[in-house]
């Protein structure tokens, strides 16, 4: 069994150094899709469908985990 490794609390992150700058915001087409344009109602809708299709991927995703360790049951419930 090996020694276990100290790690100093005064170790300083590396010092930021800037990349290249995002890219400008380029206009879009006249008839095409502007999402800038949309209003507050369409981006809480579009909010609630990419969330519950999230939401069920990674349900069964943890599932599948439980599955392949053994432990179907959720002992938090």
């Amino acid at each position: 069994m090996s020694a276990p490794v100290s790690v100093s609390a005064s170790a300083a992150p590396p010092p930021y150094t800037p990349g290249e700058p995002p890219p400008e915001y380029t206009a879009v087409d006249e008839g095409r899709f502007d999402p800038r344009s949309l209003t507050d109602f369409q981006l809480d809708e579009l909010t609630h469908r990419l969330i519950g299709r999230i939401t069920r991927l990674i349900r069964t995703e943890l599932r599948l985990d439980r599955e392949r360790i053994g432990k179907l049951r959720d002992p938090r419930r």
